[in-house]
């Protein structure tokens, strides 16, 4: 017997703490599986193309000209949407017929699935994150008898990591001082966008300019950001808030203060 789907005026919404449970179980026996996958738009979180370019062996670089498409979001910063297929029915690149190619790398959109965030800031600055069921009146997967708490789930689905790492980057998204008015210039966009989403040409930007000659960085982060990802990205938040947010996380070698006052005539 096929369970009836309540019309969605029917199912008011309910914000899920850590211990309350819904019902949810994705599989390929159910008639829908994969339907979430097309035609949909997905923006992609620093973190996720980390992840993503890392598993399909593509430099940043390439993997934001293939599969990408970015745009400058309602605040002025750069933001990045995964590139659907130009199939009639826009399938995600990476579907197959068994389901996702990456799923191990999968993004925290898709991660997060069928829920959806309801936290605000400052709930998010308590430390407590709460969540809804998403509507989708095709997904039979909403009707399984399987439950499962909230606080199972963000587990099950390795989502914590994905918290800390989006957490990074909202020192630069939610600054004041970056979203009191609408950024319009080109560099300052640029500087966030190489420094969140194209690492690979940012860690390039900093070994292979006068990067080093000027910022006093040791040397156990300097070996860090030559081969760990996770800390090249770590290291570009620290220099976009010390580049547009003027906190002092990153210091100047007195040598290059000393050769940049000579430069402007201060003694």
């Amino acid at each position: 017997m096929t369970k009836k789907i309540e019309p969605a005026e029917k199912r008011p919404l309910t914000v899920l703490g850590p211990h309350d449970v819904f019902r949810f179980e994705c599989h390929q026996g159910l008639d829908c599986y994969t339907r979430c996958c097309r035609d949909i738009t997905i923006f992609l979180t620093p973190y996720d193309i980390l992840r993503m370019k890392n598993a399909l062996g593509l430099s940043s670089g390439d993997f934001l000209s293939a599969y990408t498409v970015s745009m400058i979001g309602d605040t002025g910063l750069p933001v990045v949407v995964l590139k659907m297929r130009k199939d009639d029915e826009k399938h995600c690149p990476f579907l197959a017929g068994s389901g996702c190619t990456i799923y191990p790398d999968r993004p925290w959109a898709c991660r997060i699935y069928p829920l959806q965030p309801e936290s605000t800031t400052l709930t998010e600055k308590a430390g407590k994150l709460y969540y809804s069921v998403m509507d989708v009146p095709f997904c039979r997967g909403l009707l399984s008898d399987r439950t499962v708490s909230l606080s199972v789930w963000i587990e099950e689905q390795a989502i914590p990591v994905y918290h800390e790492m989006e957490a990074l980057f909202k020192k630069i998204t939610t600054n004041e001082r970056l979203t009191k008015e609408k950024i319009t210039n080109k560099k300052i966009q640029e500087m966030v966008y190489m420094a969140c989403y194209d690492l690979d040409r940012f860690r390039r930007f900093v070994l292979e300019s006068t990067f080093l000659e000027r910022f006093d960085i040791g040397p156990e982060t300097v070996e860090q950001i030559q081969t760990d990802d996770v800390a090249l990205y770590r290291f570009g938040i620290q220099w976009l808030e010390y580049g547009l947010l003027a906190q002092h996380v990153l210091k100047i070698k007195p040598e290059a203060m000393a050769a940049k006052k000579q430069a402007l005539g201060i003694e």
